[in-house]
């Protein structure tokens, strides 16, 4: 594993991961159980989600995809333009996931904040080169700006 590398020719997101970039952690993954709305006065406010039990696991990140690895729970690799929604609490970061699923991870040795930033770089330099446009927003889902034409691989 080696340190996110910093390249100050992209001002806009100083993070550039090259072919080489691998980073990973030690997690206690949850798997998203049931998901409850939540109304108030007849508007719909938001989700309450119920985590299944923790098991303890890997997540791994390349240049191309993150990676959860528990041997006693779900697994799966994911590509960055996958991803739905990356958001990060003061304890955990949750992966919002293809076919309406949700991973919170909770690290055992490591910054949930830094993942976010991290994931989030990762996630905006796989829009950048599959043409798809500026990421604006990554939660509750990932937003993108129309691309411009110098964004186009």
């Amino acid at each position: 594993m080696r340190d996110i590398e910093l390249h100050e020719e992209f001002s806009d997101d100083p993070f550039r991961p090259d072919a080489d970039f691998r980073h990973s952690a030690r997690v206690f993954v949850a798997w998203r159980d049931k998901e409850r709305a939540i109304w108030y006065k007849g508007t719909l406010r938001g989700f309450s989600e119920t985590m299944a039990p923790e098991a303890q696991g890997t997540v791994a990140a390349d240049r191309d995809e993150v990676r959860i690895e528990a041997p006693s729970a779900e697994s799966g690799r994911w590509n960055y333009l996958e991803l739905r929604a990356v958001q990060a609490s003061s304890s955990s970061l949750q992966l919002s996931l293809p076919g309406d699923r949700l991973v919170q991870l909770r690290f055992a040795a490591d910054s949930p904040r830094r993942w976010e930033e991290m994931l989030r770089a990762l996630v905006r330099d796989a829009y950048r080169r599959a043409g798809r446009g500026a990421v604006l927003e990554f939660q509750p889902r990932i937003e993108t700006a129309a691309p411009r034409p110098a964004d186009r691989p």
